[in-house]
Parts: C-alpha cells; sequence; structure tokens
C-alpha cells in the first residue's frame, strides 16, 4: 500500500490530467456518501489479489510441465525411431502366417457386430419401457411409481444374453488349434500397434501443427499474468486514493466505518468489507495529511470518482485474463500430458517388444477345426438374434399400445364430460320448472288454500317431489367414482405424437 505522501502526489499529478482535461477545479463538491461508495468498491476489487496469485501458480506449474515435456519427448522419439525398424521386421514374418485366420477372424467379427447391433436395438427399446412413467391416474390411489417395464417379464432378456455369450464363448473356444503360437503372435503385435498408435499428438513440445505451441502458449501465459499484475497495481493505487479522498473529507472516516460495518453485518460475514488498518483511529486531518494542498484536496475527489468508472472493467479484465490464462494452461496440460502419455506408451512398446524377440522362433501356423465349428455356432446364433428382433418388436408394439391406451382413456374421458353436460342442462331445465311450480304453489296457498281445510287433503303444502341423478358403474365399482382415468393435455399430446411419428416411419418402410 501507498504512503499517504506517495498517494498524494499521485493524486497531484492526476488533479493535473484532469483540469487539462475538463478542469475539475471548479466543479461541484463531490458528496462524501459517494466517496464512501467507490472506497468501499475499492476494497472489495482488491480481492483480485487472489487471481493474481492463481497466474502465477499457473505460469509456475506451466514452466515445469514444458521443461518436463521437452525431455520427454526428445527421450520417446528416440525410442520410437527404433522400434519402428523392428515392427517392420515382425510385420513380414506375420505376413504368411496370418492369412487364413484373418478369414475366419473377418467373419467373426462380422457376426459381432450384427450381434451388438441386435442387442442394443432391443436395449434401446427397453430403455425406452424403463424412462416410460405409468400414469397414477391408472394405478390404485398411493401405489409406488412403475414404469412399463415394471409390467414384463424380462428374465427371458437375461437368458437369451446368457446362452448368446455360451455360444460366443464356444466360438472363441474353436480357435485353440490355430491360436497357439499365431494367436499369441498377433496379438503381441496388435498390443505393441496400440500401444504405439496409443498418443496421435506430436512429440515434439515446440511445434505442432494442428494445435498452438507449447513455448507460444507458455509466453503468452506469462504476458497475461505480468499484465493481472499491473492491472492489480492499478486497483491498488486506486484504493489508496481512495482512502486520501475519504480522510480529507469531513466526516468521511466516520461514515466509512459504519458503511462498512453495515455491510459486513447485512451480508452475516460473507462478502465481508474491512477498512481496518487503512482508515487510522486518529483524527482523518493527520499530519501526514497536511502536505495536501487546497488545489490537491479539491481534485482527489474528482479523480477519484473519474477512476471509479474503470474499476469494474479492470477487475473484469483480471477476471478474463485469468480464465485465457486458464483455458492456455488447460491446453498446455493437454499437450505435456500427451507427451508424458507417448513416453510412457513408447517405454510399454520397448518392453513387449523386448517379450516377442524371445517368442519370436515358436510362433508358426497351424491349421484348426475353428471352420467346422463355426458353421454351427453361427446358426444358433443367426436364431437367437432372431428371437431377439422378435421380442424388440413386442416391446415396440407395447410401448405403442399404452400409447393408444391413453388416447383411449381420454376418448372416454371425454364422452363421459358430454354426457355429464346432457344431466347438467336437463337439470337446469328441471330446476327452472320447479321454480316455476314454486311460483304457481305460492299463489295458491295465498289465493285459495287459506279457504281450504287442511286435513281435507294432508299432502297440500308439501314440496314438489324432487329426482337426483348421481354416478353409476355397471361394472361393480364404486358409486360415485370416475370410471375413466383422467389425464393431463400434455400427456395425451405427448402420446398421439409419439404414435404419429410411429405411423409415419412404419408407412416410409
Amino acid at each position: 500500500m501507498a504512503s499517504p505522501t506517495s498517494t498524494a502526489s499521485s493524486s497531484a499529478r492526476q488533479s493535473q490530467s484532469l483540469s487539462q482535461h475538463g478542469h475539475l477545479e471548479g466543479a461541484d463538491a463531490i458528496p462524501v456518501e459517494t466517496l464512501v461508495h467507490h472506497l468501499l468498491e475499492a476494497k472489495r476489487s482488491l480481492s483480485s489479489m487472489s487471481l493474481v496469485l492463481r497466474a502465477n501458480e499457473l505460469v509456475t506449474a506451466a514452466r515445469q510441465a514444458h521443461e518436463e515435456a521437452v525431455i520427454l519427448g526428445a527421450q520417446a522419439e528416440f525410442l520410437r525411431r527404433g522400434i519402428t525398424l523392428q515392427v517392420r521386421l515382425l510385420l513380414k514374418v506375420r505376413k504368411g502366417l496370418t492369412r487364413t485366420y484373418e478369414n475366419g477372424k473377418r467373419e467373426f467379427k462380422q457376426i459381432i457386430k450384427h450381434l451388438d447391433s441386435t442387442n442394443g436395438r432391443l436395449e434401446e427399446m427397453m430403455n425406452v419401457l424403463r424412462t416410460r412413467t405409468v400414469e397414477s391416474a391408472f394405478r390404485p390411489q398411493g401405489e409406488e411409481k412403475k414404469c412399463l417395464l415394471d409390467f414384463l417379464d424380462v428374465d427371458q432378456v437375461d437368458t437369451m444374453r446368457n446362452a448368446l455369450k455360451e455360444n460366443i464363448g464356444a466360438l472363441q473356444a474353436t480357435q485353440t488349434s490355430f491360436d497357439g503360437d499365431l494367436l499369441r503372435f498377433e496379438n503381441d503385435l496388435r498390443g505393441l500397434n496400440k500401444i504405439i498408435s496409443a498418443s496421435s499428438s506430436p512429440l515434439s513440445p515446440s511445434a505442432s501443427e494442428a494445435t498452438q505451441p507449447i513455448i507460444q502458449l507458455l509466453a503468452s501465459m506469462m504476458d497475461n499474468s505480468h499484465e493481472m499484475a499491473e492491472l492489480l497495481t492499478s486497483l491498488t493505487k486506486h484504493f489508496d486514493l481512495c482512502v486520501t479522498a475519504v480522510r480529507i473529507t469531513e466526516g468521511g472516516v466516520a461514515l466509512a466505518r459504519r458503511r462498512a460495518a453495515e455491510v459486513t453485518q447485512s451480508q452475516d460475514g460473507r462478502d465481508a468489507v474491512s477498512i481496518s488498518g487503512v482508515i487510522p483511529d486518529q483524527d482523518p486531518h493527520a499530519p501526514e495529511l497536511d502536505s495536501i494542498s487546497a488545489q490537491e484536496r479539491a481534485n482527489i475527489p474528482h479523480v477519484v470518482v473519474q477512476d471509479a468508472v474503470e474499476v469494474y472493467g479492470v477487475v473484469e479484465e483480471i477476471n478474463d485474463r485469468l480464465q485465457a490464462l486458464e483455458d492456455e494452461f488447460a491446453r498446455l496440460e493437454e499437450q505435456t500430458n500427451q507427451i508424458k502419455h507417448t513416453y510412457v506408451t513408447t517405454i510399454g512398446a520397448f518392453h513387449v517388444l523386448e517379450d516377442i524377440g524371445t517368442r519370436l522362433q515358436s510362433y508358426i501356423a497351424s491349421e484348426s477345426e475353428y471352420r467346422d465349428r463355426w458353421q454351427d455356432e453361427h446358426q444358433s446364433i443367426t436364431e437367437k438374434m432372431r428371437e431377439m428382433d422378435s421380442l424388440r418388436a413386442f416391446y415396440e408394439t407395447y410401448a405403442h399400445s399404452y400409447d393408444n391406451l391413453i388416447l383411449e382413456a381420454d376418448r372416454r374421458r371425454a364422452h363421459e364430460e358430454k354426457v355429464l353436460s346432457v344431466w347438467r342442462k336437463a337439470k337446469e331445465s328441471v330446476d327452472k320448472l320447479i321454480e316455476v311450480d314454486q311460483r304457481q304453489r305460492d299463489t295458491f296457498r295465498q289465493e285459495v288454500a287459506e279457504y281450504i281445510p287442511t286435513d281435507l287433503w294432508p299432502g297440500m303444502d308439501d314440496g314438489m317431489r324432487r329426482w337426483e341423478v348421481v354416478p353409476a358403474r355397471d361394472n361393480g365399482g364404486a358409486e360415485g367414482s370416475s370410471s375413466t382415468a383422467s389425464l393431463s393435455r400434455s400427456v395425451v399430446k405427448a402420446a398421439a405424437e409419439r404414435l404419429d411419428r410411429y405411423d409415419r416411419a412404419t408407412r416410409t418402410k
């Protein structure tokens, strides 16, 4: 933090700049509340120091990663060149040994591909049923939510899959006579090639056509870190100037302490603003402030207000630069990790190559009974795949039938509402007739009934007979209960859309 003297000098220089642009000496006085507000905002902005520290950590880690990547990249490249030469020799040996085996292998991969596709379609359909929740309106009240799959026996799917695993195991077992040395040789070469090609990024940490070189990323990170430090310095100078402005303004110190306490209390300790240590407890007109001239005292608040407009932008720029630095570090780390991975895989490939060399003389080819057993197992697998397709088709029909059930429930509900509407209209008509009858009875009672003895017609004063219509069920359901599930319009609409898509897809097949 700058001393009061240096702060005053800085404010004087800024005041001169202001006077050149706008002659602020004559402007109105800045309210102390505004200065205190800018002080608190400036103090908050200094929390960006943690971002600058984080930037320094990233740059240090990037330097170390770059140094390590240079060494490992060179070592891996040297080993890889030697391994490439040896692999070329091994491939020539393998060419004459694998011709027969590759034919059977291609057929095996093909049926596995078809099997995965068939099983994937079945599993996708089961997931549809698993995610489709049965509407609670269809189920007894209080019952736990269920999906469409809960009402099916899925054990047969597991049984079918287990049977297919046995068939695949039998197919793999038939390779024994031809798996011997040839298969071990093939696996060794495949494993070696897999390790060598595991990393596709360049080994050199200083050059790449597809990505920005590490050295450029490191330089950019250092530039961003330096700029962040400069920006933090500017925020610190602005805060010092805010402190000076508050201290030289009458009532500023007391108001600043009070506002800082209010902010701390309102935030329950979160995002608290402390100005202890920067606002002395003694009289704000301390001796170190006496050196500030009246001209400077008049201009400092205006400089604070002018600079405060830029605080948010500076903080945003620090955040943006840290984000850019984080992104650059992530890209640098990705490249260095790739180099490390390439080094590890290259060392692994070298060890594998050593093992292959010790077994090379034992790798010979031999024919087997693979083709004979293949025909039987292939037929069994094909039959089970047809069963899986049939089961998937049944599940698909089941899902669309449920959508039809939703539409049927909605149709029934609509017809019930139509019937209820008819009954309501009938009741309104009956109520009007009863009202007319009641008025006529009242007229009769006033004009005639008083001359007729009450025991002449005991029921003369009785009300008109009334009828009530109540819901009833023909299938033994409880009276007064709804006969049809009530579904939301969104549920019905979704079911209709699914059926429409299914119908269009069916017609295009």
